[in-house]
């Protein structure tokens, strides 16, 4: 295993797979425990187009991935839906926009071809130095604003009515996490595919808080299973041979009939 990190290439991997997990690992708490989960799918898609539409523009792909998912996370915070629909609705009508455009733009265009299957499923393992200091600095900032302003997210997220009678500006504080979010999910979208970061942001989460640990220990927890499950992906991808960000989303998604049975266990005892 000590041979396998002297490639630079798993470095590398093992550097943005853990920063990716850190941000999304701590987001995914406000999403899962807010009953927005889609939205997490949301503005990986829109990442996704994003990416797409700047490669057929000939582009970065990073950037376009990050300009149109903050877009579209400053739209869903602030835009209102009509009263006889639900809020997902707005969420669901996303998903299936970006969705339908990724497909469209990147069957149109002839230099997204190349990067099509990267978009959509990702390659950690083909990420270079500047991709990983981007992701980890755009991951860095993202945690730092939410260590720094973690009580105040925390109570405008889930005690509006008490923020706003304190004179809090709940509508901005909430505009900034889903810019957050948006900005931690587009970061890691084009290096880790979509499919992996809707999984970092949901399956940790989702573990976590079945086991009961409480909601101050969940935003621990939380990142702590997303940073233990891409490392161990990368070491068996590397020894079984298989894709890495399928093989850790398997990883992944066992932590949640894990954490389940973990729960039941320490109830009965």
């Amino acid at each position: 295993m000590r041979d396998m990190f002297q490639l630079e290439f798993m470095r590398l991997a093992a550097v943005a797979g853990v920063f990716a997990a850190l941000s999304l690992g701590i987001l995914g708490v406000y999403v899962v425990l807010k009953r927005v989960v889609f939205v997490g799918l949301a503005l990986s898609n829109l990442a996704t187009v994003g990416a797409a539409l700047a490669l057929a523009a000939g582009w970065p792909a990073e950037a376009g991935a990050l300009l149109l998912t903050l877009l579209g996370a400053a739209a869903l915070a602030l835009a209102g839906t009509p009263r006889r629909l639900p809020a997902e609705s707005l969420v669901g009508w996303t998903f299936a926009v970006a969705s339908a455009g990724t497909v469209l733009v990147l069957a149109i265009s002839h230099r997204a071809d190349a990067d099509a299957m990267r978009l959509l499923f990702g390659n950690v393992l083909a990420i270079t130095a500047p991709e990983a200091a981007a992701l980890a600095t755009v991951a860095s900032v993202v945690v730092t604003v939410h260590l720094l302003f973690a009580r105040r997210f925390v109570l405008v997220v889930f005690d509006p009515e008490t923020a706003r009678a304190a004179g809090i500006a709940t509508g901005a504080w909430l505009l900034a996490l889903y810019v957050t979010l948006g900005a931690a999910t587009a970061a890691a979208v084009h290096e880790t595919g979509a499919l992996l970061a809707f999984a970092l942001v949901t399956l940790p989460a989702m573990a976590a808080l079945l086991l009961g640990t409480g909601l101050r220990s969940a935003f621990v927890v939380a990142p702590v299973l997303a940073v233990a499950a891409v490392l161990a992906g990368l070491v068996l991808s590397y020894l079984l041979d298989l894709p890495t960000g399928p093989l850790t989303v398997a990883l992944l998604a066992l932590l949640v009939p894990l954490a389940a049975l973990a729960q039941r266990l320490r109830r009965s005892l």
